[in-house]
C-alpha cells in the first residue's frame, strides 16, 4: 500500500525529440543551422517568385547567392565552407541557378573571401560588406563571362549583369542583420 507522501518517478515524455538524445549545444546549433536554411528558403522564393517579376534595366537580384555568402562569413571557413558546398548544390537543384557552374563559383568565392576576412581584416559590418560587395560582383561577372564562352548570352548583356551586381549588393545591408542575429544564436563560441 503507498504512503501520501511516497517518492512517485515522472511520467515517460515521448516526443520527437526525446528519441534523439541531443544535448543543449547540439540542439541550439540543428537550430541555428536549421534558421540558416530557412533564411535560404525565404531568399529563394522572394528571388523566383516576387522579385523575379520586377526588372529594373532587364536587371534583377541574386539574392541566394548573396545570403550564402554572408552566412559563410558568419560562420568562418569550418562551417561555412561545408555549408556553402551543399547550399550551392541546392541552389543548382532547385532550377534557379544559371548553370553547373554555379557550385563553384559559390563556393569558391564563399570560401576565398571567407579566409581573406580571417586572414586580413577584423570581424565588423564594413570588412563583412566589403567581402560581399567583392564575392557578389565576382559571381555575377564570372556568370556572366561563362555565359559569353559558351554562348549562352551575347556580350550586349553585360550593363544587366551590372546591374544584377548593383541592385544585390545595395539588398546585402538589408540581409547582414538577419544573418548576424542567427549567429548569435547559442551565443558566441570564438570570438575572432
Amino acid at each position: 500500500m503507498a504512503k501520501k507522501y511516497e517518492f512517485k518517478p515522472d511520467k515517460p515524455r515521448s516526443g520527437v525529440m526525446s528519441k534523439l538524445f541531443l544535448t543543449k549545444k547540439q540542439r541550439v546549433c540543428a537550430l541555428k543551422w536549421t534558421l540558416y536554411a530557412l533564411v535560404l528558403l525565404t531568399l529563394s522564393v522572394l528571388q523566383d517568385v516576387l522579385l523575379c517579376r520586377f526588372r529594373i534595366f532587364d536587371a534583377t537580384t541574386e539574392l541566394v547567392p548573396c545570403g550564402i555568402f554572408l552566412i559563410c562569413l558568419a560562420e568562418g571557413l569550418e562551417g561555412g565552407s561545408v555549408f556553402s558546398l551543399v547550399a550551392a548544390a541546392l541552389y543548382l537543384f532547385s532550377g534557379s541557378a544559371s548553370g553547373y557552374y554555379s557550385i563553384v563559383y559559390i563556393t569558391f568565392l564563399s570560401v576565398g573571401v571567407t579566409f581573406f576576412r580571417q586572414s586580413f581584416l577584423r570581424k565588423s559590418f564594413l570588412a563583412d560588406m566589403l567581402c560581399t560587395i567583392v564575392a557578389v560582383t565576382v559571381f555575377v561577372m564570372a556568370e556572366f563571362f561563362t555565359g559569353v564562352f559558351l554562348e549562352y548570352m551575347g556580350i550586349g548583356r553585360v550593363f544587366s549583369h551590372v546591374g544584377t551586381a548593383l541592385l544585390t549588393i545595395a539588398v546585402a545591408p538589408l540581409l547582414y542583420p538577419v544573418v548576424n542575429g542567427i549567429r548569435t544564436v547559442g551565443g558566441d563560441v570564438w570570438k575572432e
